[in-house]
């Protein structure tokens, strides 16, 4: 393997790390604000949803918890559940513990994808630590059909696609080195 061709492998590894990393990022961001900053017993909560706008293939609920004496996240003891019921159907209802976000440590994000229908929701918080329980509800989100194309997939696949039939292509012409020696050659320069 030539030196050229390593450098175009390493350099499209680097492009889809790249691209990946920045999926990740977006798909936890902080999103559409819900609440900010609301007593709930001895905790103050933050809550967003992300993407904007939330789709049945991808519902996330984002919560920050902070003290409110101090102002500081609380970023561990403290376990986070998140409810979301149907508000069309009461008995429908979804739970999920928070872990810690993967793109902030700050918050502590849920993930409900591929589990919600398209339609109205009722969003529901829950805090218990070492300082008692917090608990929000009855704020209300809507969802949207899952996406039928995932585009972003589709065009970092086209991309590798491309790239690996350029390095494909560019290791085919290269051309190989030439067999004969220096003195083979010197000797079929002169006249």
């Amino acid at each position: 393997m030539t030196t050229r061709t390593s450098l175009l492998g390493a350099l499209a590894g680097g492009l889809i790390l790249v691209l990946w990393s920045i999926t990740a990022t977006q798909a936890h961001g902080i999103g559409k604000t819900l609440v900010l900053n609301e007593t709930a017993g001895p905790y103050l909560l933050s809550v967003w949803t992300d993407p904007d706008p939330l789709r049945a293939d991808e519902t996330h609920v984002v919560v920050g918890v902070t003290d409110p004496t101090t102002r500081q996240p609380i970023v561990s003891d403290v376990e986070v559940l998140v409810s979301l019921t149907a508000a069309d159907d009461p008995t429908v209802i979804l739970r999920e513990t928070a872990g810690t976000d993967s793109v902030n440590r700050f918050f502590y994000a849920a993930e409900f994808n591929d589990r919600v229908t398209e339609g109205r929701w009722q969003v529901g918080v829950r805090v218990s630590g070492e300082s008692g329980m917090g608990e929000l509800a009855g704020y209300t989100i809507d969802v949207q059909p899952p996406r039928r194309i995932n585009w972003l997939w589709l065009g970092i696949g086209g991309l590798v696609a491309a790239v690996a039939l350029w390095v494909a292509v560019s290791m085919r012409t290269a051309a190989p080195p030439s067999p004969t020696s220096g003195r083979e050659r010197r000797k079929a320069a002169r006249p």
